[in-house]
């Protein structure tokens, strides 16, 4: 019973807010202030930013291959990700002709912040993001595409800032609380209980300083006129696709759109959709940003 007061207390409350950190090293001779993704050809310069919480996060601008780009789009990765996961999707935009900008989130890869917060701080980080592009490009067309974690603070970033043209959510959820309960069975041998997640959920609030009852990107989702084209495979037993469905019905915006990714899982939707669902990206992105 004490091993069980224990998890519940002192375990269990920092299994969401306390991500694993994946590092890639980047060679030595390649920092510089422009750099180049030797696996895929990429060239880009580093960005650092210092949050007004003093949190100092790190990213890359990575530059079009074309010879004009006046479209950059932010990519978020999900829990315990890092930016050089998003490297194969910048390197598609690359050759289509549009900037991206890669980055930690807080708590991830080489960006500071002990706590991962699921959009309450994340969706402010990002918008300093989006002042990086617009100093370097003010007439940058700015677009937003997030994976799992990453949909979520996207689509949370998207309702606060009128700047971000469009979005791309890729398997996300729409409140966190049902969320959690889902990740939660898998600590609790399959079993999905309502009120230990609840109270485990405010114990992980009450440590990052931040109320997860706030976390709702369905609300956000409610407020978002933009084009945003939601991607969910119908296999993904880490988050039910019908959590994302819920964020697309919300959205009042004429020019959504939906794909289900047949066959695909939580962490293969790229893979499982192949050239296919890339052309339908590309075929949106070209859309809203004209």
């Amino acid at each position: 019973m004490i091993s069980v007061l224990i998890a519940i207390n002192h375990i269990l409350p920092y299994a969401g807010i306390l991500p694993r950190r994946l590092v890639v090293q980047t060679p030595v001779e390649q920092l510089e202030s422009k750099i180049l993704f030797k696996d895929y050809n990429l060239l880009a310069k580093s960005l650092q930013i210092k949050t007004t919480d003093n949190v100092l996060l790190k990213g890359y601008f990575t530059y079009a291959t074309t010879d004009t780009a006046n479209t950059t789009i932010i990519l978020l990765h999900g829990i315990g990700n890092c930016k050089e996961n998003q490297l194969g999707k910048a390197k598609m935009l690359a050759d289509a002709g549009y900037n991206s900008v890669v980055l930690d989130l807080r708590a991830h890869g080489e960006s500071g912040g002990k706590y991962c917060t699921f959009g309450y701080y994340e969706k402010e980080d990002v918008k300093l993001f989006v002042n990086e592009i617009v100093k370097i490009n003010q007439n940058s067309t700015v677009g937003i595409w997030g994976n799992s974690l990453g949909g979520a603070i996207a689509l949370q970033t998207m309702a606060m800032d009128d700047r971000i043209g469009f979005g791309i959510i890729e398997s996300t959820f729409d409140e966190f609380n049902k969320v959690a309960l889902e990740y939660g069975a898998d600590y609790l041998l399959g079993y999905k209980i309502k009120w230990l997640t609840n109270y485990v959920l405010n114990k992980s609030g009450a440590i990052a300083h931040f109320n997860p009852n706030d976390i709702k990107p369905v609300v956000a989702a409610k407020s978002i006129t933009k084009p945003v084209l939601f991607i969910h495979g119908d296999a993904d037993h880490k988050i039910p696709i019908e959590f994302n469905r819920n964020n697309y019905n919300a959205v009042p915006s004429n020019q959504k759109e939906w794909i289900t990714v047949k066959g695909a899982g939580h962490h293969n939707v790229g893979a499982v959709g192949g050239e296919a669902l890339n052309d339908a990206i590309l075929k949106f992105v070209v859309q809203p940003s004209g």
